[in-house]
């Protein structure tokens, strides 16, 4: 039985469930290609045996512990060259739809954060993250798929620094994953909807205010070694801005690495 069906407009409004899966991500894909879907139709997997994420990396979750699904959007073709607004639109929808659930059922909110690129943190430790993959045709936008995973109620996690919402909170019955989604389809619905109407300075100062380390000297490493820098933000083109002693430098997500000392 489906129960994912988000109070919204459009977004995670209309869903399939699969109990099941390789990938949600590949199944939207390959889905999207072959019907005429509704913007906003969401996957939704109880267990993805082959979940995907940024670098060629695997997601790896717990069955039935955490939500991992993806959503169709279809932005307007005119907003190609703003690819990244998109991200950051859905990655503050996100931490919008978590917060609102903490608010409502905690009676406060959490330190929600982004961690360039793609990565949800709570409180400095990642608890899910983004994979957005985009469809052209005939040299026109077609379609995103954007790929999502929440740790919810997972309670190990092996060789990883990360968290789960239930175990960050240290609640003892299993949070509804049918919650969280119906919270963070409204949140990427609204942060969306900036997005369309190139809303983009807004989007810009959401974004950057809930940054990962943001204003903040950490460690970093590149090819050439580590450094010390200070993320000043990120661009239009997606790439991070770090200041380092005498110098501004922009780097690409493969160019450099976060290093965490503890």
């Amino acid at each position: 039985m489906n129960n994912y069906h988000a109070p919204t407009r459009f977004v995670g409004k209309n869903s399939k469930y699969l109990d099941i899966c390789p990938s949600t991500n590949s199944l939207a894909f390959s889905e999207a290609l072959q019907g005429d879907l509704p913007e906003g139709f969401a996957w939704i997997a109880g267990h993805q045996t082959a979940g995907r994420g940024q670098r060629g990396n695997t997601w790896n979750a717990q069955p039935h512990q955490n939500l991992t699904l993806s959503i169709l959007l279809r932005p307007p073709h005119r907003l190609l060259d703003k690819q990244f607004y998109l991200s950051k639109a859905v990655a503050i929808g996100i931490l919008a739809g978590l917060e609102a659930w903490s608010r409502a059922t905690q009676g406060e909110s959490f330190n929600f954060e982004i961690k360039w690129p793609n990565d949800i943190y709570l409180d400095g430790v990642k608890m899910g993250g983004i994979l957005i993959e985009n469809n052209f045709q005939a040299g026109q936008w077609s379609f995103s798929i954007i790929g999502i995973g929440l740790n919810i109620n997972q309670r190990q996690f092996e060789n990883i620094r990360g968290t789960s919402l239930r175990s960050y909170l240290q609640l003892e019955q299993e949070i509804p994953l049918t919650e969280i989604y119906s919270y963070i389809s409204q949140g990427i619905e609204e942060s969306y909807d900036l997005f369309t109407r190139e809303a983009f300075p807004t989007l810009d100062e959401i974004y950057h205010e809930r940054l990962f380390r943001r204003s903040q000297w950490a460690l970093y490493e590149t090819s050439i070694g580590q450094f010390e820098g200070k993320i000043i933000g990120v661009n239009e083109q997606g790439l991070l801005e770090i200041e380092k002693e005498f110098t501004v430098e922009s780097y690409d997500l493969k160019e450099i690495s976060f290093i965490f000392t503890a």
